[in-house]
C-alpha cells in the first residue's frame, strides 16, 4: 500500500502540532512518523545525524558473463571472499556468473576512471587469468562509517527515527536494520528490538574526522603495498 516518490529528494524537515512535514521541491508530505532512512546522504534534514558519520566512497566493478571455461577457474564453488588487507578487497561471482570486485574508493566524489583502474589491475593481481578482460559495469557510492564500526539505530524525536552506520556492509545490516526500524515505528517495544536504541553522538571534530581517516587510510594502503 506505500507510495514511492522516486526523484523527489527531501529538502528540509520540521514538526508542527499536526506532526512531521518533509519539504521536497514539488511540495510538502504530512506524516506521523518519519524514518531517516539516508545513511552517508543525511545532508542538511538532520545536522546531528550527518555529524555522528564519516562519510567514504565505495567502488565496484563488474565484467560481462565469464565464459564457462573461464568461469570455473574462479571461485568455482561461488563462493564470496575478501583478501586479508587492511584495506580489504571483495569478490564474487554473481548468478549469471559475471565477477564482481569492490574496494575502498576515495573519500571525495566518486572519481570512475581511477577507481576502474585501481579494481581492474587488483581483480588481474588477484586472478591473472582475468588479465585483458573487460569490466563492463561501474559503480560507486557513499558509505557511513561510525566510530564503534556498528551500525546506530535512534530514536531522534518522537515519531522521527533513523538507522545509519553500515561500515560498507549495508546489504545485510541495512536489511536487518529496515526490519528493525519497521518494528519500532509499529510500536514495538525496544526492548524486543534485536538492536538497542543508542542516542546520536556527533563527532565533535567531524569537520576534519575526513583528513584524519584520509590520512590513515593513506598509511593502510601503503602498508598494504609492501611485500
Amino acid at each position: 500500500g506505500a507510495r514511492i516518490f522516486a526523484g523527489t529528494p527531501a529538502t528540509g524537515l520540521g514538526r508542527d502540532r499536526a506532526g512531521w512535514r518533509v519539504r521536497t521541491a514539488g511540495g510538502v508530505a504530512s506524516a506521523e512518523r518519519v524514518i531517516l532512512a539516508t545513511n552517508a546522504y543525511s545532508g542538511r534534514l538532520h545536522d546531528g545525524l550527518r555529524r555522528s558519520v564519516v562519510a567514504a566512497c565505495s567502488w565496484q566493478v563488474a565484467t560481462d558473463p565469464l565464459p564457462a571455461g573461464l568461469r570455473e577457474t574462479i571461485l568455482p564453488a561461488r563462493q564470496a571472499g575478501s583478501d586479508m588487507r587492511r584495506l580489504l578487497r571483495y569478490f564474487r561471482l554473481d548468478a549469471e556468473g559475471r565477477f564482481v570486485l569492490g574496494a575502498r574508493g576515495s573519500f571525495a566524489e566518486p572519481q570512475p576512471r581511477g577507481s576502474l583502474r585501481r579494481l581492474c589491475a587488483a581483480a588481474a593481481a588477484l586472478f591473472p587469468q582475468l588479465r585483458g578482460v573487460a569490466f563492463t559495469y561501474q559503480w560507486g557510492g557513499l558509505v557511513a562509517l561510525t566510530p564503534d564500526h556498528l551500525p546506530h539505530l535512534h530514536a531522534l524525536a518522537p515519531g522521527l527515527l533513523a538507522g545509519v552506520g553500515y561500515n560498507g556492509r549495508g546489504v545485510a545490516m541495512a536489511t536487518v536494520m529496515g526490519r528493525e526500524l519497521a518494528g519500532l515505528a509499529a510500536g514495538m517495544d525496544p526492548s524486543e528490538l534485536g538492536l538497542p536504541v543508542v542516542n546520536v553522538r556527533p563527532m565533535a571534530l567531524h569537520a576534519v574526522s575526513r583528513i584524519g581517516v584520509h590520512a590513515a587510510t593513506a598509511w593502510y594502503r601503503l602498508l598494504d603495498g609492501w611485500k
